[in-house]
C-alpha cells in the first residue's frame, strides 16, 4: 500500500503540471477587409472582394458580406461578383468562430454607376480622429470626394474643397454628414462623435461696486455706486452700468451658462411700461469717459431685451439668460479681459404705443397723474452674475 501511495501522487504531480489554461470562449472575432475592386465601377463589371478573420481562442468558420443596397452577397472569405445594383454601396463584412461568435461588421464604400448616365461624385474617405471624446475636446474630419460638384459637410462647417480636413469641436454626441453633389445625384457618407460630458463648474460673481453706476443721458455724467434705471424724479433718463470681475475663470474655460439675476431689484413706480423696453448690452470693459467725466458709447447690439409690449409690468422672476450672454462673456475671457460689464437702459420704439390690449374697447392707458419718477434700483437687489464653465480634460 505504501508504494501504491506513492505512485498515486507521483501520477497526480504529472497531471497536474500538464494542466491546460482556461479558455475564453466568449471572445469575439475581428473581421479584416483586405482588398475590394477600385470605386467606382460600372454595373455589369466584375468586383474581387477579399477578406479574413483573427480569433484569439479559436478557428473562423464563417463569412459574411453583404450591401447596404442588394443585401447579403457571398458567405466565402474572398469572392468575385458582376451583379451589384447601381448605387452607393456600403459593404459590410463579419465574421464568426468555432465557437458561435460574430464579430463586428465593418464596412467600406463601394460606388457603382450606370452605362450611359452621368457620373455621381464618388466619397472615398470622410473620417474622424478619434470618434469618442469628453466634451470640450477637439477632433479632425478628414475627407476626400472625386467627381465634379459641390461637396458640403454639416452640421456648422458648410462648403468644402474636394479633400482636406477641419478641427472641430463638438459639445454634445453630433452626426456628421458630408454631401457631394452635381447633376447626377447626392452622394453622402456619416461619421458619429460621441462626446462624454464632464464636470461643470459655477461661480457666483457680484457686480464691483468702483466699476457699477449710473450714467445721466442728459449729460453724460457717470456716478459709481449706486445703480438707476429708468427716469428720475427730474424726469432725467438714466443709464445703469453693471461690472464683474471674472479673473477667478481660468483662460481656457468653455463657457457653458450664463445669468444675470436681477431679480430682486426694487422697482419704483412704473417704469414698465412708461419707459418701454429694458435692453442688456454688453459693454466693454472700461467706462469712456470725457474730460468732464461724461460717458461716451460704443455701438453695439443688445444680448438681452425684457418686455416687448405695454403689459409687461414687473421685473421677471427668473434670472436674464441668453446665447448672447454666453458668447458675450466667452468673448472677455478668450481676450483675458478681467471684466465683464454690462449696459441698461429703457428704449421705445417709434411704434411703441400705451393701449390697453386687454380692453375690448382697446382704451388708450393713461400714466397715474402725480407720480415723481419711474426707475428700477438695481443695486438694492443685489444683483449676480452666475457663470457655468467647464475646463477642457
Amino acid at each position: 500500500m505504501k508504494y501504491v501511495a506513492i505512485a498515486i501522487l507521483i501520477l497526480g504531480a504529472l497531471f497536474a503540471g500538464c494542466a491546460r489554461p482556461v479558455i475564453d470562449t466568449k471572445i469575439p472575432p475581428v473581421a479584416v477587409i483586405d482588398s475590394v475592386s477600385s470605386s467606382p465601377i460600372y454595373t455589369g463589371d466584375s468586383v474581387k472582394f477579399v477578406g479574413h478573420g483573427i480569433s484569439t481562442t479559436g478557428q473562423i468558420i464563417s463569412y459574411n458580406w453583404r450591401s447596404s443596397i442588394n443585401g447579403d452577397i457571398s458567405k466565402q472569405a474572398t469572392f468575385d461578383t458582376s451583379t451589384l445594383s447601381a448605387g452607393s454601396h456600403t459593404i459590410w463584412f463579419s465574421v464568426q468562430d468555432n465557437y458561435g461568435n460574430w464579430s463586428t461588421e465593418i464596412g467600406t464604400s463601394l460606388l457603382v454607376l450606370s452605362h450611359g448616365g452621368p457620373a455621381t461624385m464618388a466619397i472615398k474617405v470622410f473620417s474622424a480622429s478619434p470618434s469618442a471624446i469628453n466634451e470640450g475636446d477637439w477632433i479632425t474630419l478628414t475627407w476626400d470626394v472625386s467627381g465634379d460638384g459641390t461637396v458640403r459637410i454639416d452640421p456648422d462647417i458648410g462648403n468644402v474643397a474636394y479633400n482636406g480636413s477641419r478641427s472641430v469641436q463638438p459639445m454634445q454626441n453630433t452626426t456628421y454628414t458630408i454631401y457631394a453633389t452635381n447633376d447626377a445625384g447626392v452622394t453622402t457618407a456619416t461619421t458619429v462623435i460621441a462626446v462624454a460630458p464632464i464636470a461643470l463648474n459655477k461661480v457666483v460673481l457680484y457686480s464691483v461696486s468702483s466699476e457699477s453706476g449710473t450714467i445721466m443721458i442728459n449729460s453724460g455724467a457717470f456716478t459709481s455706486g449706486q445703480v438707476l434705471v429708468g427716469e428720475d424724479r427730474g424726469q432725467m433718463q438714466m443709464q445703469g452700468i453693471l461690472s464683474f470681475d471674472i479673473s477667478s475663470i481660468p483662460y481656457n474655460a468653455i463657457v457653458k451658462s450664463v445669468q444675470l439675476d436681477m431679480s430682486r431689484s426694487i422697482i419704483f413706480n412704473y417704469p414698465f411700461p412708461w419707459q418701454g423696453n429694458l435692453f442688456i448690452y454688453n459693454l466693454k470693459y472700461g467706462l469712456d469717459l470725457n474730460a468732464q467725466n461724461q460717458m461716451t458709447f460704443l455701438p453695439s447690439s443688445s444680448i438681452y431685451r425684457w418686455g416687448t409690449n405695454s403689459q409687461i409690468t414687473q421685473m421677471p422672476a427668473a434670472p436674464f439668460t441668453s446665447v448672447d450672454f454666453v458668447s458675450a462673456v466667452q468673448r472677455q475671457i478668450d481676450s483675458r479681459n478681467s471684466r465683464f460689464q454690462v449696459r441698461m437702459q429703457f428704449e421705445k420704439y417709434y411704434h411703441y404705443n400705451f393701449w390697453d390690449l386687454s380692453s375690448t374697447t382697446n382704451q388708450k392707458l393713461s400714466q397715474p397723474s402725480g407720480l415723481v419718477g419711474n426707475y428700477i434700483d438695481v443695486t438694492s437687489g443685489n444683483p449676480t452674475l452666475i457663470v457655468g464653465y467647464i475646463l477642457p480634460q
